[in-house]
């Protein structure tokens, strides 16, 4: 199953693939990791609006952010920004955001990912695991897994970083995110054998949206040079 941060890592793994072009790669990057963000409008719609947690999901998560007008839209976006001010590096990152999305994100979770796909919402999705039902544990082991591989994306941040002797001033903050996003990683992982699914969903859900989350993305952006080296 792609947690986001494996979905950074392949965008990592291929960022010179797409283009070599300036901010393609950190645009794919971020691309990969924010298809996820529709997590925040599902935890809206359980907590605030008391909305049933499968019906939110089926309604929030991996639909709009999914899709494939989503990532044509924002690459638009960024087009028009280049063209009132000049930029082809914010065309480049548009481009990034689309190939990321589209690609990197969407298209794996297809094959993936144990639920549908919003490709072409809200017109059409497509579900390869609609005969699979996953049990509890499982469900709860998934979502330890983002933990998980954002440490894993860190690493390989760290790695690139020294490779390409890029960003070595922010090495030592990164290590101690790595950290904490391992120790997460630990906790959940005890937590998931031990809690029902609707006993787990608040305290991981809290964990990834409010901190997890945001943090990778900011590190994404911290460690642009990173991501844009040779």
């Amino acid at each position: 199953m792609p947690q986001p941060g494996l979905h950074a890592i392949l965008a990592l793994a291929t960022r010179k693939t797409f283009s070599k072009q300036k901010w393609f790669a950190l645009g794919a990057t971020f691309g990969a990791l924010l298809p996820d963000a529709d997590g925040y409008a599902q935890a809206f719609a359980v907590l605030v609006q008391k909305m049933e947690p499968a019906l939110a999901e089926a309604i929030f998560h991996r639909t709009l952010t999914h899709s494939l007008f989503f990532a044509a839209g924002l690459a638009l976006v960024f087009y028009l920004i280049s063209l009132a001010r000049g930029g082809e590096s914010l065309r480049n990152f548009g481009f990034g955001l689309a190939v990321g999305i589209a690609v990197l994100h969407s298209f794996v979770d297809i094959f993936a990912w144990f639920d549908g796909v919003g490709l072409l919402w809200p017109i059409w999705s497509v579900n390869l695991w609609s005969g699979v039902e996953l049990p509890e544990i499982v469900k709860n082991l998934l979502r330890s897994g983002n933990f998980i591989a954002f440490a894993l994306y860190f690493g390989y941040l760290a790695t690139l970083a020294r490779r390409a002797q890029s960003n070595s001033d922010y090495l030592p903050r990164l290590r101690v995110y790595t950290y904490i996003q391992a120790g997460l990683a630990i906790v959940f992982t005890i937590f998931a054998f031990i809690a029902t699914e609707k006993a787990y969903n608040i305290p991981d859900g809290v964990a990834f949206l409010f901190f997890a989350y945001p943090n990778v993305l900011w590190v994404t952006w911290r460690m642009r040079d990173t991501i844009e080296a040779a």
